[in-house]
């Protein structure tokens, strides 16, 4: 793991001292995974967090149905898992895939648990990661339930822009809870206007 931009990343968002990185650090470990990979499935049991430090992931869910749909993307900076099913050594129903090659930072179970009892600015900085996510996640939730699909692309053209330009139409689509085929209708007529 590139050290100093993680210890930046923490030092944005909480007062991270060089000795509690340094206990931190070496409970991480780097990996690579290829464009279409997933690092875990439907019906698996989540056995890591992940930090994205080059590429871009999404998390969805399959209906009954075998359609996909995105719950979120991301990209370098991101975090990614799925904490009830890591925590709890529960199955979990989301699945985990690289959009493109990606590089990322790891932390397996126990030393996670060894870093939230024994590094608390490591705690505090993931305490307000998680609060962000639920609130941008409930945001979306809420806005999905009343934007037409017009407010919807226009509200990730303006609040995703580094994603859109990395993603296939057709994830963003399933993203947005539409068709590809709407997409592009919607896509047209925001461009003719």
């Amino acid at each position: 793991m590139n050290g100093s931009l993680l210890l930046a990343k923490f030092r944005r968002v909480v007062e991270f001292m060089d000795q509690n990185f340094l206990k931190l650090a070496p409970l991480f470990e780097k990996i690579q995974v290829k464009k279409n990979e997933h690092l875990f499935k439907a019906g698996d049991i989540s056995r890591k967090v992940y930090l994205i430090e080059k590429g871009c992931l999404r998390q969805y869910l399959t209906n009954s149905n075998g359609e996909e749909r995105n719950i979120y993307f991301k990209v370098e900076n991101g975090w990614c898992s799925e904490l009830v099913s890591f925590l709890n050594n529960t199955p979990t129903d989301l699945n985990l895939q690289a959009l493109k090659d990606s590089e990322l930072g790891t932390i397996n179970q126990k030393n996670w648990i060894y870093a939230v009892t024994h590094i608390a600015p490591f705690t505090m900085y993931f305490i307000k990661a998680q609060q962000e996510t639920n609130y941008k996640l409930k945001k979306r939730l809420g806005e999905a339930t009343i934007e037409t699909p017009e407010e919807k692309y226009t509200r990730f053209l303006e609040e995703e822009p580094r994603i859109l330009m990395r993603l296939p139409l057709f994830q963003v689509a399933a993203y947005l809870g539409m068709t590809p085929e709407t997409l592009s209708r919607v896509r047209k007529k925001i461009g003719s206007k």
